[in-house]
């Protein structure tokens, strides 16, 4: 597993807007050539919340991708997020 490579282009999607909405017309476009697993390429090509905290990316960043595809904050986005978390708890995070 690749969390390095993986928390990298998701921190790139967040610091750059115009990668962001590229990703979020075109995921597979963004991703191809990156060095990530296919379980990785595909949960980020989901954009599937949980199973990339459950892969070990770090809170902050998973919070922040999923912030800016979301388009920003609003309460429908946490509600949404939190539902994506529910069950997990504390010991589920490797630091």
């Amino acid at each position: 597993m690749s969390r390095y490579a993986t928390s990298r282009v998701m921190w790139e999607i967040t610091r750059e807007r115009e990668l962001a909405e590229r990703f979020h017309a075109d995921p597979e476009a963004v991703l191809d050539g990156r060095d990530l697993t296919d379980v990785e390429h595909k949960a980020l090509a989901a954009n599937n919340i949980r199973a990339l905290f459950e892969l070990g990316i770090h809170p902050f960043v998973l919070y922040h991708f999923a912030l800016r595809l979301a388009g920003g904050f609003s309460m429908p986005f946490v509600q949404q997020y939190l539902a994506q978390l529910q069950g997990l708890t504390v010991g589920d995070l490797e630091t």
